[in-house]
């Protein structure tokens, strides 16, 4: 960890410490307060180039603050506002300004077209996570005929013609549909990144957010079991518990050094750092059921009911181990990777693949789904 990396988590924990933070799950809403005091620092724009707008600094660094924040369980639009929809927007030429947005990922059936002097949008986009709290919403869209790249369609979300349907997932974020029928653009244009590239950020976006809040059910369960009694002796005395518990920390460390690895080679987009966020979806999303459950299983009771931090933590997991694609879609892609590209198997274990990388097709429901 750099000393600048330290002093964003540093300053991120402090923020957030000073509020209250609501860990009722499912969550009824964001939390606004976090949300705002996160924007109002300017925090919600690093990873952004100043000259589009941001606050400047590298992707890791927009992770770290998104780690921070998923360990601390406030529930915030930070992983699709910062990593995805601004970014998105940025890379297009776009400023999104002080609007909160989020992103959608549009099938062949949502089309852009110019009606007048007008460009409207139609069709409908699915999995589109805080839908209900976005002002703005950035879509891309499947390339037109004639044209070989994707475009990027930004929509306010008080446009004429917009529909939404809103759901939630496990954690209480809006997971929604959204029908866009003949709705006006705020901007259009071609997209310098395709699908492939957003599922990629997102996939590395939620291995982060995965390993934080593993970490916060491992500390959460030790300091329970040190505290919780049972026949006079602390649970965390009895054998069977300590190899929970030791369970427990090997997967949480495994989740954390995959994504520590990941994070360390995706500022450079070859095969190697794409096989890393790859193999590092596959090992948190594949460990979190397993933590999840672990955490519950010495908590007892206390742990599922609504009111107890636990609860923030393990639907956090249950819900993004399959965002931007589960275990069983990462793990074929690099499998994919070996047996059809022909990519030499130690090269991609060590991460020095050589071999140029086809693009993988995103799975569907990319962005999630409804609860």
């Amino acid at each position: 960890m750099t000393e600048w990396n330290a002093e964003l988590i540093s300053a991120t924990r402090s923020m957030i410490e000073r509020i209250d933070v609501d860990m009722q799950t499912p969550a009824q809403s964001i939390d606004a307060d976090v949300w705002d005091a996160l924007t109002e620092s300017g925090f919600t724009a690093i990873g952004i180039p100043e000259a589009a707008g941001g606050s400047g600094g590298a992707l890791a660094d927009a992770l770290t603050v998104l780690s921070t924040v998923s360990e601390s369980g406030a529930l915030t639009p930070f992983l699709e506002h910062t990593l995805l929809a601004s970014w998105l927007a940025a890379e297009a030429g776009y400023e999104l300004g002080s609007a909160t947005a989020t992103v959608g990922i549009g099938d062949a059936r949502c089309t852009a077209s110019v009606t007048g002097e007008t460009i409207v949008l139609d069709g409908t986009v699915e999995g589109i996570v805080h839908a209900a709290v976005a002002d703005t919403f950035v879509v891309l869209v499947a390339p037109a005929p004639n044209h070989d790249s994707p475009r990027i369609a930004v929509v306010s979300a008080t446009a004429t013609g917009l529909i939404v349907h809103h759901g939630t997932d496990l954690v209480g974020a809006s997971v929604a549909e959204v029908t866009f029928e003949a709705t006006p653009v705020l901007y259009h244009s071609s997209s310098p990144i395709d699908v492939t590239e957003v599922q990629q950020r997102g996939a590395l976006a939620y291995t982060v957010a995965l390993a934080a809040a593993a970490r916060a059910v491992r500390d959460q369960t030790l300091r329970y079991a040190n505290e919780r009694t049972q026949f006079g002796r602390p649970l965390s005395k009895f054998q069977a518990i300590q190899q929970q518990l030791a369970r427990l920390a090997a997967l949480t460390a495994m989740a954390q050094t995959a994504a520590a690895a990941a994070v360390e080679e995706s500022e450079a987009a070859t095969p190697a750092s794409r096989a890393a966020t790859a193999a590092a979806k596959v090992v948190a999303s594949s460990a979190a059921r397993e933590i999840a459950a672990t955490g519950h299983q010495i908590h007892g009771a206390i742990g599922f009911t609504s009111e107890h931090r636990l609860g923030r933590y393990t639907t956090s997991l249950w819900t993004w181990r399959d965002r931007h694609g589960s275990e069983r879609h990462w793990a074929s892609a690099l499998a994919n990777r070996i047996l059809d590209d022909g990519a030499d198997v130690w090269d991609v274990i060590v991460g020095v693949d050589r071999q140029p990388c086809d693009d993988q097709q995103p799975p569907s429901g990319a962005t999630g789904g409804l609860a």
